[in-house]
């Protein structure tokens, strides 16, 4: 009956500590620290053939075979039709989890053997970046989404103010009318974004008119609609109405990656581009940029004597003929100036 006492307590506190681990990443995430839980649940289940709840000290107590196995394990999963169950990015991320796991235990000193960590080999990865939509893409997408059955107007805007603010789907979907603060000439918008990360855009006081017509007592959520509508929404209008190819891997994240190249095509500042990303790191902006940015021609394209004041020098209808040859997202920049000179000569 002593020991049944002392193996229950002891369960008790592994189990207490690991529901310590997740919490502290729920301070950060909650998608992160739900995918850690069933990750966690997953190694033990299959290493030790036990449920978390019920772990001992010694079943905590994990060697680099362990891990050696566990990765072997999943890399060899096959689904019915015989593909593989997880990607070597998928599997990098659960071992990455219950690596996180066991540094956390030593520190408080439930195990006392962590050297054979980095040993441990994570899998090669092929790096598949979403693709980008132009921002005219993005505007004919929201075009069709107005005339879609059910929420047709949701939908629309939901697209073009994802375009406008560059904000995720899940940070989208979680914005409430309570989150938008007037100016005299912008309306500010505050939220959470990915990894609790909060954000302020501003957009124009014009679009913030449109978008109060989709408002209801109904909820305090601006775009009450469900991520499954949104997807299902999606694919629909790139596969069916838009045909974009398959190729181009084209997902609604593609969205933000057009708002984002759109700052930065306006205002040739990267730095600005990563704030309207909200990334931690220009690296990751860059890597939003790299497939738009192929730098200037160069000597023998241009046969060294290309004169950057041509378009100074030539008459008004080459100048428009070229412009028309100009991708559309060029030509929208285009406009944007003109419209913002206009409107400072009408102030004068």
């Amino acid at each position: 009956m002593l020991s049944e006492k002392v193996i229950k307590l002891n369960n008790t506190e592994v189990y207490e500590q690991i529901k310590k681990f997740i919490d502290n990443h729920s301070y950060n995430s909650l998608g992160t620290a739900k995918a850690y839980l069933a990750d966690i649940k997953l190694f033990f289940s299959i290493i030790k053939n036990k449920e978390i709840k019920y772990l001992s000290h010694n079943d905590i107590q994990l060697t680099l075979d362990d891990f050696e196995d566990f990765i072997n394990y999943l890399y060899n999963l096959k689904s019915k039709n015989q593909k593989r169950e997880y990607t070597n990015k998928t599997i990098n991320r659960k071992v990455t989890a219950v690596k996180g796991l066991v540094e956390y235990l030593a520190a408080k000193k439930l195990i006392s053997d962590i050297s054979y960590l980095p040993l441990i080999r994570f899998l090669p990865e092929v790096k598949n970046h979403y693709g980008a939509l132009e921002a005219h893409e993005v505007f004919e997408m929201a075009r069709l989404a107005s005339n879609e059955r059910n929420d047709g107007d949701i939908k629309s805007l939901a697209i073009l103010f994802s375009l406008d603010t560059c904000i995720r789907k899940e940070a989208l979907l979680s914005l409430k009318w309570a989150n938008f603060i007037e100016k005299e000439d912008v309306v500010v918008v505050q939220g959470i974004d990915k990894g609790n990360k909060h954000f302020r855009e501003s957009i124009s006081l014009e679009f913030f008119e449109e978008l109060k017509r989709i408002k209801t007592n109904k909820s305090e959520y601006v775009f009450n609609i469900s991520s499954k509508s949104i997807d299902r929404m999606f694919a629909r209008l790139r596969d069916d109405k838009m045909k974009i190819p398959k190729e181009r891997n084209i997902v609604f994240h593609s969205i933000k990656k057009a708002g984002v190249n759109f700052r930065y095509r306006m205002t040739g500042d990267i730095l600005e581009a990563q704030r309207a990303a909200k990334h931690s790191r220009l690296d990751t902006t860059r890597i939003y940029l790299e497939a738009e940015d192929y730098g200037a021609m160069g000597a023998v394209s241009t046969k060294g004597n290309l004169d950057m004041g041509l378009y100074k020098k030539v008459d008004k209808d080459i100048l428009i003929e070229a412009i028309g040859m100009c991708k559309k997202d060029f030509q929208t920049i285009l406009n944007l100036k003109i419209k913002e000179i206009l409107k400072e000569i009408k102030s004068q």
